[in-house]
């Protein structure tokens, strides 16, 4: 018997100490913590930067999973009793990924407000990162219109005629994309500059 509980407080110890050496501190990270189970046994570690969730669980045998923050489309918290009289709580992720849907549980986690606050901030953030370069995907910034393709048996006339109304339209095309953050100022610059011909 004094054997088995020397081997349990063996383990307790090489958790702690595993505990405290994965807490350091990384410039690129938003959050991170160490879930701190009743056992100390398959403490799970967490990290959080902008663009993946680093997770890694076990103390003996360890798995480890990263998700990429624009997967993620649903934060949740829960805290259970037992969880509540110390101070942790459990953080629950909703991932859709290429392969399917999964829930991913962060569990017994001391500050879990605070990681589920950053944990949906940064996959808000993600996606709107995604959005909009799929929107600036469509923009030509070849600095003109795309030339007019006619069929070769069709003839071409061409009569002089006003042309600024639909250089007018243009501008205003280039100015909205502008207003709504897809062109940086520069860019604006930079399009309005070949429109014009200048």
């Amino acid at each position: 018997m004094p054997a088995v509980s020397g081997a349990r407080a063996g383990l307790k110890a090489a958790a702690g100490r595993i505990t405290a050496a994965i807490v350091e501190t990384d410039p690129n990270s938003l959050w991170q913590a160490v879930g701190q189970p009743l056992t100390r046994m398959g403490v799970g570690r967490y990290r959080l930067t902008a663009e993946i969730l680093y997770f890694e669980k076990g103390t003996i045998s360890m798995k480890a999973q990263q998700i990429l923050t624009h997967e993620i489309f649903d934060v949740d918290a829960s805290q259970s009793i037992t969880q509540k009289a110390r101070g942790v709580g459990t953080i629950a992720l909703h991932v859709i990924r290429p392969t399917g849907k999964e829930w991913v549980m962060l569990e017994d986690i001391a500050d879990f407000r605070n990681g589920l606050s950053q944990i949906n901030a940064a996959a808000l953030a993600a996606r709107e990162v995604i959005r909009l370069k799929s929107m600036t995907q469509m923009i030509s910034y070849s600095g003109g219109l795309p030339p007019v393709q006619f069929p070769a048996h069709a003839p071409v006339a061409f009569s002089p005629g006003p042309v600024a109304p639909d250089l007018n339209a243009e501008l205003g095309k280039l100015a909205a994309y502008r207003d709504t953050g897809v062109l940086s100022e520069e860019e604006f610059t930079a399009a309005k500059r070949k429109l014009l011909g200048l």
